[in-house]
């Protein structure tokens, strides 16, 4: 029940001083001192209703030591967490309490909805509760100003510890439930892939709220007996920057448009050695040859693809040092890949990824149509499009739904970006197909103009570009372009706002 939390015990108890999590702002935690958080906090949580196999959401938590012993207390409790995400409005907090049926909530009191009944605890309290143990199973909790509170509220399967929602950037956010013990044993696996050791660091600029900082970051370093070190989201790219040297960081995972950020940073601090971070890797979206190409010449990095997702965890990656401008990627132990072929393209080198592993997650939750779609027996549909390259390895190209059929035949729309980037004065674009259910060769493109270049122009190039590739579409320019929590450009936001006639199809 409790396979994560002994596994870090473990660690503990090996190297009780060694650092398990510290900031940029300074603070530090060791391996002890995380334990005995954690080990408070899971006293406190039990004392107010969240007892095995029941579910407590958290808000508002800042990226610190603090919500990392949370987690673990909670793993410790035998109970699941949800976290709500900051970009969630009202509509989306009461579809996840309905969903979930919570007995507690973590976070401060600004975060706490009007109208919700679920009773709310501040992240501190729970760790000065002074109860000396949680209630059992089936009892009634009480509260510290006497309140009694019923654990009620859903009951999830033994050994579940988190529900991680999908960054929906294709659709509506999912939720994703995990067990302890299949997340260890995957987490385990790519901890031997990425050859993580405990003289490692691991530099986390994601918000603990998602499974990009906990599956990449904090759960690996821990799993790994390394230091885990949390930036502030919300910083600069030039202080992000400083922060990698600074810290001796040797680990970290972005998005493409976090490197292509502290690639233009890099100007404002010439000369930042990097020369430490021995592995810095790129996944959750499609990375460009010019991105990769740009990282090693301006920070002096060699940036590693990786893929994977919140519900099956990591399946590729390619760990050489080296300028991987190819993108190809091969599996890590214990997946299997294969190319399934695409509805009216009979190429064998281009498919819907499928993989297979013993070690996923549950799949969605209430959403037996998601599941039916996405979990068939053995196989996760990844909903992706890959193309085998002659080495074997596997290049990630975009979604399935995001597939135009241009005049030289099928073409996934992150390399028509990268047309659009090479061709058009255009500093940054996302491309959408405009019919998701077939392949067609109309497309929508939003954009972000060069400097000095006027909308309109940048709009002009883009569409004789799209002109002479057999497509046709709408093209609109942006100030900015939405993204979502994560950090990818938000899809379906665009989809539903700017090119309402298509979210339909």
């Amino acid at each position: 029940m409790t396979a994560l939390y002994e596994a870090i015990h473990e660690i503990a108890r090996r190297r009780p001083n060694a650092i398990a999590v510290e900031t940029t702002a300074g603070e530090r935690t060791t391996y002890v001192e995380l334990l005995a958080q954690a080990d408070r906090i899971a006293v406190g949580l039990r004392a107010r209703g969240v007892t095995e196999g029941r579910v407590v959401v958290c808000s508002g938590l800042a990226n610190d030591a603090s919500y990392v012993a949370f987690l673990l207390g909670v793993c410790a409790a035998g109970a699941a967490y949800v976290p709500l995400l900051a970009d969630f409005d009202a509509a989306a907090v009461a579809r996840a309490l309905r969903m979930t049926e919570p007995v507690l909530w973590v976070g401060p009191e600004n975060h706490h909805r009007a109208g919700v009944t679920t009773p709310r605890v501040e992240l501190a309290e729970l760790q000065t509760s002074g109860a000396a143990a949680g209630p059992a199973p089936g009892a009634r909790a009480i509260a510290p100003e006497g309140r009694a509170i019923a654990p009620e509220g859903r009951a999830i399967a033994p050994g579940t510890f988190r529900m991680l929602w999908t960054s929906g950037s294709t659709k509506a956010p999912k939720l994703v439930t995990w067990r302890q013990e299949p997340f260890v044993r995957e987490r385990r696996r790519w901890i031997a892939h990425i050859e993580a050791t405990e003289r490692d660091a691991f530099f986390c600029r994601h918000t603990l709220d998602v499974a990009h900082a906990t599956d990449l970051h904090a759960f690996a370093a821990l799993l790994a007996g390394a230091r885990l070190i949390l930036a502030d989201p919300g910083a600069e790219p030039a202080t992000l920057l400083s922060q990698l040297a600074a810290t001796g960081a040797t680990y970290t995972s972005m998005l493409p448009n976090h490197y292509a950020d502290m690639m233009a940073a890099a100007g404002q601090r010439p000369g930042t050695d990097l020369s430490r971070l021995r592995r810095p890797m790129c996944g959750g979206a499609y990375a460009s040859p010019a991105l990769i190409a740009g990282a090693a010449d301006v920070l002096g990095i060699h940036i590693r693809h990786i893929y994977g997702s919140t519900e099956f965890g990591l399946a590729l990656g390619n760990m050489a040092d080296e300028v991987q401008s190819v993108g190809g990627m091969r599996e890590v132990a214990g997946v299997r890949a294969r190319l399934e072929a695409l509805a009216g393209y009979d190429r064998d080198d281009l498919g819907h990824l499928v993989l297979t592993s013993d070690c996923t997650s549950d799949g969605y939750l209430d959403d037996d149509e998601a599941n039916a779609a996405t979990f068939r027996g053995p196989d996760f549909w990844t909903g992706d499009v890959a193309q085998r390259l002659d080495d074997g390895s596997l290049r990630l190209l975009g979604r399935v739904t995001d597939l135009v059929l241009a005049t030289d035949g099928p073409l996934a729309v992150p390399l028509l970006d990268e047309l659009i980037a090479k061709q058009c004065p255009v500093a940054e674009s996302v491309s959408l197909a405009a019919d998701t259910d077939t392949l067609s060769n109309r497309v929508l493109v939003v954009l972000r103009a060069a400097p000095g270049t006027p909308d309109d122009d940048a709009v002009t190039a883009v569409d004789k570009l799209l002109a002479a590739h057999g497509l046709t579409g709408a093209v609109l320019a942006f100030d900015r372009i939405p993204r979502t929590v994560v950090g990818k450009a938000d899809r379906a936001l665009i989809r539903r706002r700017h090119f309402p006639a298509s979210s339909s199809s």
